[in-house]
């Protein structure tokens, strides 16, 4: 289990790839736990449209969810790239029947998008928005869920047109890991083949004075946070913008 800063090593394999994985951050209690808050919501059963695979709006509803926001797994990389005022932009959750496609390949930098762009500043990496992918279940080699191409975030040419996937890769993980991303990759999810549903909740994070999404999060859940939380869920904003603590 790594948990804090990024590690030199880690830091190194983030700004090579785009991403990085830590292990087992989550407890075989916790994964439990978070199957069965994911559960309590009752979710129609997924299609293969991608409006049937995601959900939102279930940080509200159990404790288990909202400690994800601020987990000491991704607490500190997302301050380190997005800035001691990073605020927690949007939040879903993917739900996978077997057999059923993803969503293909997007995302990357090119064409510049301020809200996802990467860059290595005076030996800080920042990025405009990242992405913190946690699993519930297992995603054995071969077995779908995401891919990327690893690299990418710092292409300075558009992904063609033709592109037909021979440099994406699979990026295998088990149930308690969870991959930090820049939404600056070309990213996307693979067809599931696991008879088990697959489960990920998506945590996604930018700098404290922008914002992709127009979530407001509802009063019920500020209520529910803890002071740090309630830091992470300050609305995009330039002056009076409080840091997030450690």
């Amino acid at each position: 289990m790594t948990l804090g800063p990024m590690s030199d090593a880690e830091r190194f394999r983030f700004d090579l790839q785009g991403f990085l994985i830590r292990r087992a951050v989550l407890s075989p209690g916790d994964v439990a736990a978070l199957n069965a808050a994911v559960e309590v919501l009752d979710l129609p059963r997924p299609g293969s449209d991608i409006a049937s695979q995601r959900f939102s709006g279930f940080l509200p509803i159990a404790r288990r969810f909202r400690d994800l926001i601020d987990h000491a797994a991704v607490l500190e990389i997302v301050r380190e790239t997005c800035g001691p005022n990073v605020r927690l932009d949007h939040v879903y959750g993917i739900v996978m029947g077997a057999r059923t496609p993803g969503l293909g390949l997007h995302g990357g930098g090119t064409p510049f998008d301020p809200a996802q762009h990467y860059r290595v500043d005076a030996g800080r990496i920042r990025t405009g928005l990242i992405a913190a992918q946690w699993a519930l279940v297992d995603h054995p080699p071969g077995g779908g869920g995401f891919m990327c191409v690893p690299g990418s975030h710092k292409s300075a040419f558009p992904l063609p047109s033709t592109f037909d996937r021979e440099l994406a890769v699979q990026v295998p993980l088990g149930a308690g890991d969870v991959v930090v991303f820049t939404e600056a990759l070309t990213h996307g999810t693979l067809p599931w083949q696991g008879d088990e549903q697959r489960r990920t909740l998506l945590y996604k994070y930018s700098p404290g004075n922008s914002a992709y999404s127009n979530v407001q999060w509802p009063p019920e859940l500020v209520e529910a946070c803890t002071a740090r939380q309630r830091l992470l869920l300050q609305p995009p904003s330039v002056g009076g913008h409080r840091p997030v603590v450690p």
